[in-house]
């Protein structure tokens, strides 16, 4: 196989995992699991054990995020909505609390880092309230473990009665600018992981959401079914966890989300409850009212999983504003009661109408290209004297070949030149499809597309994980004959900087989705002064916001980017016509 490995370090180098037992020990030995009033409440020890019991009982756990910034506004708003809720008649069982990008890294690290719209738990006391500010469950799935601060993260969570902690994906597309200690990272995420696989008798779970990690960037639904299993192996086989899968930010396809619940349930062998099926997110937009609809859509499909095959998976009712901004409590309520009534109503009265059989015949063909990925890539990693038995070496040789290689060479499709990547998806992702039809739907709205930009380069990048927008401008721009250097997720200003010089592009065009817009367009455009890049045009998209006052809410900052002098009309049909007065300019 003609592999390329971007090693950002020797994974030969990792400790043996003898020695990383040793450790977990240590930090394990006298480690007490905190009872949160959630917890105390229900009688259980962990959520993985309420969990469990409610695939028993029926029960359908829902799920909501808070955003806010400040511990203050996070507890008002996580009282408020617990006691509206119970006031109408619903419930609520679990809030996950959206932690900064700076979680992830250890203090001293953090100077000179662009400060994101999350929570930053900055004690000991903070993190002991988290559990005890109304009896619903805490979730922490980002910036907590496979970061460079997981241990710490991990063990002051589970003291205060977190049981449910991510975001093992993570591992393969969160980074921080500048900050390159991957081995240093790769050890802290295996002790992590270690730890929590000491209580996973009781229902700790490693939470883990596919969209998020290299799963997010497959175009195979098969291939994503065997990745779950390769993700499930090192965290369970090899660390002894319980690995909570979590997906659904990139499936429209109600139908979709049940064939692949079940399907990567059979692939699930201890039979670990799922943490939460997330909502469809690249569907929602400006307008609240079709982002209704998508959330009627979507969640229908998660309810009638949980009621006919129960997997533990919490359904989260999304608010129609997150694609724009921070819900309200009333937003966040109001998405629960539109829930309800589906719960009611809706979901199982289509359940007894639904053909179960080509359901559960797509399933099955899932797990068994699901299985034959899995197989080709443990096979594939031996071949290239990848140790199998660590996992650190696993995820580190993993992360080196990247997403593309490994659907490239280990995945399950029709070896096809013509396809991209060489394959044809014996299933395709819904974001694959979705992409496809996003970018041919704003390609017919551009007169004269086709080889319009032939001859200019431009380069491409995210500030965050989410690379959908992006991806769908690169898509337009190719068929307009520009040559597009795409840089990837999560990239820093230095870079891009770089390959400005690199590259010679004149256009660099940013997709931001994290609450760091001003300050990521500020710092690009000071480092282009400092080198005397003066003919270069910025063009930034996405969600456009950062919280400037200080007021805890992200705000558009368009008009300030464009006083700048950066291009923020965000408008995907205008892309060609911006790229072109960007060069006539300059």
């Amino acid at each position: 196989m003609d592999i390329k490995m971007n090693k950002r370090f020797e994974i030969k180098n990792l400790p043996d995992m003898k020695t990383i037992r040793q450790e977990v020990d240590k930090l394990t030995k006298d480690l007490q699991l905190g009872q949160t009033l959630f917890l105390k409440e229900q009688g259980c020890k962990t959520e993985g054990e309420y969990k469990k019991r409610c695939m028993e009982n029926g029960h359908i756990m829902k799920h909501s995020h808070i955003g806010y910034n400040t511990w203050d506004t996070t507890k008002e708003c996580a009282e408020k909505v617990y006691l509206e809720l119970k006031k109408r008649g619903s419930y609520i069982d679990r809030f996950g609390f959206c932690l900064d990008t700076l979680m992830g890294l250890p203090e001293e690290m953090r100077v000179g880092q662009l400060v994101g719209t999350g929570l930053m738990m900055r004690n000991e006391d903070e993190w002991k309230e988290i559990g005890q500010i109304v009896p619903v469950q805490p979730h922490c799935g980002d910036n907590m473990i496979t970061t460079l601060n997981g241990v710490e993260n991990c063990l002051n969570a589970l003291k205060a009665g977190v049981t449910t902690i991510g975001n093992a994906s993570h591992y393969y597309t969160y980074e921080w600018p500048g900050v390159d200690k991957e081995e240093m990272r790769t050890i802290d995420t295996i002790k992590a992981m270690g730890i929590m696989g000491k209580f996973s008798d009781i229902g700790v779970l490693i939470h883990s959401n596919l969209d998020d990690g290299y799963g997010g960037q497959l175009n195979d639904l098969a291939n994503l079914a065997g990745w779950s299993k390769v993700e499930r192996y090192y965290c369970e086989e090899l660390m002894g966890g319980r690995l909570a899968h979590c997906y659904g930010n990139l499936f429209s396809n109600p139908i979709n989300r049940i064939i692949f619940n079940r399907a990567i349930w059979e692939l699930n062998k201890y039979k670990t409850p799922g943490s939460m099926a997330y909502g469809n997110t690249t569907e929602f937009g400006h307008d609240f009212e079709v982002n209704a609809g998508a959330l009627g859509s979507f969640v229908l499909g998660d309810i009638i999983t949980q009621m006919t095959a129960p997997t533990g998976h919490a359904v989260v009712p999304i608010p129609v504003s997150e694609a724009v901004r921070i819900p309200t409590v009333e937003e966040m309520v109001s998405a629960h009661l539109h829930v309800d009534k589906l719960m009611l109503k809706a979901a199982p009265c289509f359940a007894e109408y639904l053909d179960w059989d080509r359901i559960n015949a797509e399933k099955d063909l899932l797990v068994a290209c699901g299985n034959l990925f899995f197989e080709r890539v443990m096979n594939g990693l031996d071949g290239l004297g990848v140790d199998t038995e660590h996992p650190g070496e696993i995820m580190g040789a993993i992360k080196s070949i990247g997403p593309a290689q490994i659907e490239e060479y280990f995945g399950v499709g029709k070896a096809d030149k013509e396809a991209l990547r060489g394959r044809i998806p014996v299933k395709p992702t819904d974001s694959f499809k979705d992409l496809s039809a996003k970018a041919d739907s704003i390609k017919c709205q551009i007169d004269g597309l086709r080889d319009s930009l032939s001859g200019i380069k431009v380069i491409t990048a995210t500030t965050d994980v989410h690379e959908f927008g992006k991806q769908v401008i690169k898509e337009i721009l190719l068929e307009a004959g520009t040559t597009v250097f795409d840089l990837g997720s999560t990239v820093a200003t230095a870079e891009v900087l770089d390959a400005i010089v690199e590259t010679e592009s004149k256009v660099v065009l940013i997709s931001t989705y994290n609450g760091i817009a001003y300050s990521y367009g500020k710092e690009l455009l000071e480092g282009m002064e400092k080198r005397g890049m003066k003919d270069v045009g910025i063009i930034m998209g996405g969600l456009l916001n950062e919280d400037l006052d200080g007021d805890e809410l992200a705000e558009d900052v368009s008009k300030e980017l464009k006083a700048m002098g950066i291009h923020a009309d965000n408008v995907a049909q205008d892309v060609v016509k911006v790229v072109k007065s960007c060069i006539c300019a300059n």
